[in-house]
């Protein structure tokens, strides 16, 4: 059995299709497939349903399938504490990160590339805290941001960040210029675009309006901040974002942007990864790039 068959492997599960997994592995679909092969012939089974075009795991290959990304990540991990014991870490990061948390995550990437400038590093958005966490167990990410509340098994281990307070971003000229503040009430009356309702961000608004008395039904929903920004951009509409997805943003002119009153909104966030021993390189530097990050002074919001 070859390492490279198993990668093929994980990749294939992941992609669901033979081309992309083949072209996430450089090589090509007929390379691809025949290792594929040859590993259900070493073990005896069949991994994987083909057709026309792959149709999906057996039962066998979803059994086969945690073991095998064990092993890749193991792999990794191994090259990347050699690599640090050479005093030069290399590797990918692969961080995960809910729409709330997308500041914090650029921040410990920042730590992470001043500390070991060799270390290459990815981010994935949109995500949801239950999807960053498969994703952690699926060992298809190195680390994650999230809502504490998600970290919820021993296989875990999560350190807490600072929270993500939610601003108003508002169309020029829906509010006035001279307010100091937009309440719960006010959002309730105008056109919202809030996060999606799975978004831990957004259930925390709804029951921060519900605890209140108010019902704050939005127009539009989704899964990323850029979206709800974009929404301003095109018409008259308020959306209820993290205060650090506008912090360079303050003076622009086509936007408005303005703290959130009555009640205040804030998201807790937290990194989270897989609790494994050792700590592979990589999960070190990563739990010192979050210190890092939360040992930093928070700068304060300029006026809107």
């Amino acid at each position: 059995m070859l390492l490279t068959q198993l990668e093929y492997f994980v990749a294939l599960a992941r992609e669901a299709h033979f081309g992309r997994a083949a072209a996430a592995c450089f090589v090509s679909p007929s390379t691809l497939s025949e290792a594929v092969r040859k590993l259900e012939v070493e073990l005896g089974v069949p991994l994987v349903r083909r057709g026309h075009a792959y149709e999906g795991l057996t039962a066998e290959g979803e059994l086969a399938l945690p073991w095998a990304r064990r092993v890749v990540a193991d792999q990794a991990a191994l090259t990347e504490e050699l690599s640090a014991a050479r005093g030069k870490l290399t590797g990918t990061a692969r961080i995960g990160t809910i729409p709330s948390g997308i500041a914090a995550a650029t921040q410990v990437v920042s730590a992470l590339t001043e500390a070991h400038p060799l270390v290459r590093s990815t981010v994935r958005t949109g995500l949801s805290s239950e999807n960053v966490v498969a994703g952690l167990r699926a060992f298809e990410m190195d680390a994650g941001i999230i809502h504490p509340s998600a970290a919820d098994g021993l296989d875990l281990v999560a350190a807490a960040l600072p929270d993500a307070t939610s601003v108003v971003v508002a169309s020029p000229g829906m509010f006035d210029e001279a307010l100091d503040a937009v309440t719960g009430s006010m959002l309730a009356s105008v056109q919202v675009g809030l996060l999606a309702p799975g978004m831990r961000a957004r259930q925390l608004g709804d029951e921060a309006w519900r605890d209140a008395g108010l019902e704050v039904r939005p127009a539009a929903e989704a899964d990323s901040i850029e979206a709800l920004l974009g929404l301003v951009g095109s018409g008259m509409w308020a959306v209820v974002v993290p205060e650090s997805s506008v912090a360079t943003r303050h003076q622009d002119p086509s936007i408005h942007v303005l703290p959130l009153a009555d009640p205040p909104i804030s998201t807790p966030l937290a990194v989270v990864r897989l609790a494994a021993k050792p700590v592979p390189a990589l999960m070190r530097a990563l739990d010192d790039a979050a210190r890092a990050v939360v040992a930093r002074p928070r700068p304060s919001s300029p006026p809107s």
